[in-house]
């Protein structure tokens, strides 16, 4: 399963996932209290997990986004979901435990010191909850996205405006400078920003044409309105530096150039 950082925000903040989170933190707290000996009270519980919880919302898209990128420097296999949640579950562990001592008597009392066993326990709480979501709400997710970038590409149709769909979002043509690939993912210039996703260059090709701009690389393409002129291998543009073209495209380019009123 694939998905991006943007994605992967916009889905722990979506309803589903507070739904699940939410209930997943009652019927814990709720649990008998022989399950959890380390927090036998309610009230604290629900302060702790509800704490943890909260920091690993935050957390999570950065700490997969991290592991991502070091689990690929080592094996192209697939990233187990366990082995990348785990370091974060237990260091949240840890946090819950070390948190009289930050807050002192605003912390309830603890039970019995954290144990082998409490590891363990907590790991395959995070595991089941992060198995429902990604393998349940996460497609529900994706398909209530497609949907409404569907309602908006019909509209924006009706109003005359073109649009570039790629992984689910919509990106105004006329506002898209420049798009480069990076290996898995595309790098989007755009008069607001940047934005990475993880889309192909190919799927982005397919939904410009030659009055829009021009793939000067394998892995470039710049539109007609940010592409300045053709010198030294690279097109100069207006905002975002020089576009490299490889030696393959360059009578292409200058044939483009030339039919668009630029120096060539």
């Amino acid at each position: 399963m694939h998905f991006t950082t943007h994605e992967l925000r916009g889905f722990l903040f979506s309803s589903r996932v507070a739904v699940l989170l939410v209930g997943a933190l009652l019927i814990l707290s709720i649990a008998n209290p022989t399950l959890f000996p380390t927090l036998p009270d309610y009230s604290s519980r629900l302060l702790y997990w509800g704490v943890c919880v909260c920091l690993y919302v935050l957390i999570v898209p950065h700490w997969s986004g991290l592991v991502s990128r070091l689990w690929g420097r080592i094996t192209d296999a697939p990233l187990p979901l366990i082995i990348g949640s785990m370091p974060l579950v237990i260091a949240l562990l840890e946090l819950a435990a070390a948190l009289p001592l930050m807050v002192g008597d605003l912390a309830p009392d603890r039970g019995v010191p954290i144990g082998l066993e409490t590891y363990v326990k907590n790991i395959a709480i995070a595991h089941v909850l992060e198995s429902i979501a990604l393998a349940w709400l996460l497609p529900l997710y994706r398909a209530g996205q497609a949907r409404r970038a569907s309602k908006e590409d019909d509209q924006r149709a009706r109003d005359g405006c073109r649009f570039v769909v790629l992984n689910g979002r919509s990106f105004p043509l006329k506002s898209i400078k420049c798009a480069q690939s990076a290996e898995h993912y595309l790098v989007i210039t755009m008069e607001t920003g940047v934005i990475e996703l993880r889309a192909r260059m190919r799927d982005f090709l397919e939904q410009v044409g030659d009055d829009d701009g021009i793939q000067t690389h394998r892995s470039f393409w710049v539109s007609a309105t940010e592409a300045a002129s053709f010198g030294g291998m690279a097109v100069s543009t207006r905002s975002v530096g020089d576009i490299p073209v490889s030696r393959g495209r360059v009578t292409e380019v200058r044939d483009w150039l030339q039919r668009a009123g630029k120096p060539h």
